[in-house]
């Protein structure tokens, strides 16, 4: 059994990260180590990277998403023209989903944002290919 591992996710589920995502330390903007859930997952020939910041102040995406996504495509060496970046919010009860996009060079992503998914198809379908890839784990 893997003691850190399991302490890592204990300490996320703490800070409102679920505990279906997989806790990556990453450095902020300000350089300082924070931990965030991550989850990739396959669905319908898309690769979907689910990012959770839960609690965590200092890990919030909306201010880190360049820093962090950057991050994550250099350190899994993925392609970012073929990944989607989504950001789980939980609030509550509630489930608030963000579609991040940015203009690529090479890995350093520019000019990003986030824009919140307001349709009920949409949500519903990120939804599912979450609840999915836990199914499969």
């Amino acid at each position: 059994m893997d003691y850190k591992h399991n302490n890592k996710r204990d300490n996320l589920k703490m800070k409102g990260i679920p505990v279906s995502f997989t806790p990556i330390q990453l450095h902020n903007r300000l350089n300082r180590a924070v931990w965030i859930g991550f989850k990739r997952v396959e669905q319908d020939g898309r690769t979907l990277l689910f990012l959770c910041a839960g609690s965590e102040s200092g890990a919030q995406l909306r201010k880190n998403f360049e820093t962090f996504a950057g991050q994550i495509v250099r350190e899994y060496r993925f392609d970012p023209s073929e990944v989607e970046f989504i950001e789980l919010r939980e609030r509550a009860e509630e489930h608030h989903w963000y579609r991040w996009h940015a203009q690529w060079v090479g890995s350093a992503p520019m000019e990003c944002h986030g824009d919140l998914v307001t349709s009920e198809s949409s949500r519903r379908y990120l939804s599912e290919a979450l609840e999915s890839s836990m199914a499969a784990a």
